[in-house]
């Protein structure tokens, strides 16, 4: 059995469409390098005082501009007027004063632990003041923001900005973004022609002219073609995370990711079409060091790509023609991605496994919040991965003992 793995992985590394998938892949990874580092120079840069005192500024000069732009339907009415008048002034004040405070701190070396102190109390503060008046998911939801603060304060971390690149936030934003389209496509390129492409030429006929069963033949390329798909995306993520590192620092590993967060229907709010809003279900969220959410978001990525590749080699095995198979694998899965956005088949779309493409959803359990479905949680994500890999699995093998293979 480990001979015919063996033959079967050197087979797949030997191609070269292996080889164009890798370079793909490796271009991708590139591009999106790219982007993420210049959307976080652009970010920096709308984040420093002189572009938020002329954004202020510019905001000011408009406020001014529609006190002498009077709405026609209050123009008449001299307390309407009064008032709108007095909310513009309101507000250039509100402005005149973020300006004075941002132009304060121009030039100062103010030490981020005052800053996350401040943060602490005016969260603290919040919570004192309003708890009281919001409902519980919202009162959970910021005391899990009081948590992650106290957490940084108690583990001496600074807080990242939004604008901040180092190598964690890089990892964690690649694998969501290749979760999306690449994986589909790229791995049905990369599977189709698995068992299909051994069609024409007829090399399926002497593979199975040798003294091993139909079900050893099956399973090694099944296995083969995991251990590849695996092997390759996650190799070439892990080897861009250490560049990326090297280079921009890697951050530190304890900064705290909310996970777990579980949601239900408010029931006691309607909606207008009937329906309830999702609320967060109190203490379900939890704070843990970034270092194990990548290594979550690895997992239940290695779990995606698996099943994805278990439907391809399923459609692989099943047609004849390696274009057929590549065209029918790709349609297939965008085509599922697509109908189970639509609301009257989102409750069908928890048990297709293309609806939990968002991996870091299932890790922080946001995917209830994408389709509105409390139910959508990570263990359904996981349990429902592992069911379409044993069903896809079963067919190949089931279809490949029993087919009479005309070659």
């Amino acid at each position: 059995m480990i001979t015919l793995i063996r033959q079967e992985l050197y087979k797949l590394f030997m191609r070269k469409k292996t080889f164009v998938v890798l370079i793909g892949l490796i271009l991708l990874t590139g591009f999106i390098t790219y982007g993420f580092k210049s959307n976080a120079e652009n970010m920096k840069k709308y984040d420093t005082p002189e572009f938020q005192i002329e954004n202020i500024e510019s905001n000011i000069i408009y406020l001014e501009t529609e006190k002498n732009n009077i709405p026609q339907d209050i123009e008449s009415d001299e307390v309407k007027t009064s008032e709108y008048l007095e909310d513009l002034d309101r507000e250039i004040n509100q402005l005149e004063s973020e300006k004075a405070l941002i132009m304060s701190t121009i030039g100062e070396d103010i030490d981020w632990r005052d800053t996350l102190d401040q943060k602490i109390k005016q969260q603290e503060k919040m919570i004192l003041e309003d708890g009281a008046n919001v409902n519980a998911s919202e009162l959970a939801q910021m005391n899990l923001q009081l948590d992650e603060l106290q957490y940084l304060r108690d583990n001496q971390i600074e807080p990242q900005e939004y604008h901040d690149f180092n190598g964690f936030i890089f990892i964690n934003q690649l694998i969501s973004t290749l979760g999306q389209v690449f994986l589909f496509i790229g791995i049905a390129v990369f599977a189709a022609d698995m068992v299909s492409g051994e069609c024409t030429p007829p090399t399926l006929k002497l593979l199975l002219a040798q003294p091993v069963s139909r079900g050893k033949v099956i399973l090694s390329k099944f296995i083969a073609i995991v251990i590849a798909s695996v092997s390759l995306i996650i190799l070439v993520e892990i080897l861009a995370f250490i560049f990326v590192g090297m280079i921009y620092g890697f951050g530190d590993s304890s900064y705290p990711s909310i996970v777990g967060t579980a949601y239900q229907f408010d029931t006691s709010i309607f909606l207008e079409n009937g329906g309830h809003p999702l609320t967060m279900v109190p203490n379900s969220g939890e704070i843990i060091p970034v270092w194990q959410y990548t290594i979550k978001l690895f997992l239940i990525q290695g779990l995606f790509i698996v099943t994805i590749t278990s439907f391809v080699f399923m459609i692989s095995t099943l047609v004849k023609s390696s274009m057929v198979s590549m065209g029918t694998s790709v349609v297939s899965l965008i085509a599922a991605t697509i109908i189970f956005q639509f609301s009257a088949l989102q409750r069908l779309g928890k048990y297709f496994f293309t609806s939990y493409s968002s991996l870091d959803g299932l890790i922080t359990g946001n995917i209830a919040m994408y389709y509105n479905n409390p139910s959508m949680t990570g263990s359904l994500g996981i349990i429902v991965n592992v069911g379409w890999i044993i069903l896809c699995y079963l067919v190949a093998h089931t279809y490949f003992i029993k087919k009479d293979f005309l070659i």
